[in-house]
């Protein structure tokens, strides 16, 4: 049969399942699914005895969770060209290392630093929703109906298990402001309801596309069925230290799919696609004047990550310093001293600017570069 029948009858006969990645197969079932198995791993690791909490907080903090922060700054604050088209972003931005100190001062630490946990889980559940939304475009999964039954399956799927968390962890509890505990057992109630019910609906219409031979989205299945039960399994499982251990528990799949996706993306400022005939130190020196250090950070994998190290070191060694003078409390951060809830409240900063900058710069449908980058066509 000759490819052009073939693809006709494609186009005639959908396939039952698409398949159609991010990067390709094998290393989007590495990194963007199967290194779910890295959180399993330090639940396990952690519940059993064998891993401290403080080496691994501090090791996952500097080695890995810290270099992630740095992949968004490799392809924002250090690229020549976002300098031109989103200055006033990134400048902006840095308004955040002032939210906190300036909060504190207030008088509202506490409240502040219950608002930044609640947007660091916020983060985790946005990638997921981003590179779900990412295999839904690849795999023309953009009906109405799906759209919204996945994105509100995956919000209360989500926020179920962290809400049932505060509310049977006394030290979790001690976090939340005064004045809204009374409502957190209801409100948990309320979402596993809400979960229960959505995923008889999602379920009633993947059956529905099945018999209406529809291309059921393999990729998406493959992610959600992945990131879900891991998250209900750490956040529901008895551990000593748990509102500090979860962070590094839950965060290290977020952070090795950031990773991948921004390697991926970074291969834009490594000469990837010069032509095979243009003098290498020609092709290095045109896309060092287009990005900037971009071009150097991305040109080779150690180079990435060792800036990465570097800028883990400076950013998450004061802070997991400042942050296990919590330990002898157990409460919120806000039970420290005054100079020391001002330091940890500065360098939230440098996550808070990651989560921003993160929800404005993978817009793939606003901003055809990333697009282009990320191969979504």
């Amino acid at each position: 049969m000759s490819t052009a029948t073939e693809t006709i009858k494609d186009q005639i006969c959908p396939r039952a399942i698409s398949l159609r990645w991010i990067i390709n197969a094998r290393e989007d079932s590495i990194w963007f699914i199967g290194s779910v198995a890295s959180s399993y791993a330090l639940l396990i690791l952690y519940v059993a005895g064998v891993l401290p909490l403080i080496p691994m907080v501090a090791g996952w903090a500097i080695l890995i969770d810290a270099p992630h922060v740095f992949g968004t700054f490799s392809r924002t604050y250090f690229d020549a060209s976002e300098w031109k088209t989103r200055k006033r972003l990134l400048l902006g931005s840095l308004l955040f290392f002032i939210v906190g100190p300036a909060m504190v001062l207030a008088g509202a630490g506490f409240t502040f630093f219950f608002i930044a946990a609640l947007w660091a889980y916020y983060h985790l559940v946005k990638q997921h929703y981003g590179f779900m939304v990412l295999y839904k475009k690849k795999n023309h999964d953009l009906a109405p109906v799906d759209n919204a039954l996945d994105r509100l399956l995956l919000m209360f799927a989500f926020n179920y298990p962290f809400v049932a968390f505060i509310a049977n962890d006394p030290s979790a509890m001690a976090r939340v402001p005064p004045i809204l505990r009374s409502g957190v057992n209801g409100f948990a109630v309320l979402l596993l309801i809400g979960t229960i019910v959505l995923g008889v609906a999602w379920l009633g219409r993947q059956i529905q596309r099945a018999a209406l031979r529809q291309p059921l989205n393999g990729p998406k299945y493959l992610l959600l069925a992945a990131a879900i039960p891991m998250h209900w399994i750490a956040l529901l499982t008895p551990m000593p230290a748990k509102p500090i251990a979860l962070v590094a528990i839950l965060t290290i799949y977020h952070n090795l799919q950031y990773h991948r996706l921004i390697w991926f993306h970074n291969h834009k400022y490594s000469g990837t696609g010069v032509s095979p005939v243009a003098h290498a130190q020609d092709a290095h020196a045109t896309l060092r004047a287009k990005y900037g250090p971009a071009a150097f950070i991305s040109r080779r994998l150690i180079y990435y990550i060792g800036f990465g190290i570097i800028f883990g070191i400076i950013y998450q060694g004061p802070r997991q310093y400042l942050g296990y003078l919590n330990l002898h409390t157990g409460d919120s951060p806000a039970a420290l001293t005054l100079p020391v809830q001002l330091g940890i409240a500065f360098l939230w900063g440098y996550a808070f600017i990651h989560y921003y900058l993160d929800s404005k710069i993978w817009r793939v449908r606003r901003d055809p570069s990333v697009g282009k980058a990320l191969n979504m066509s």
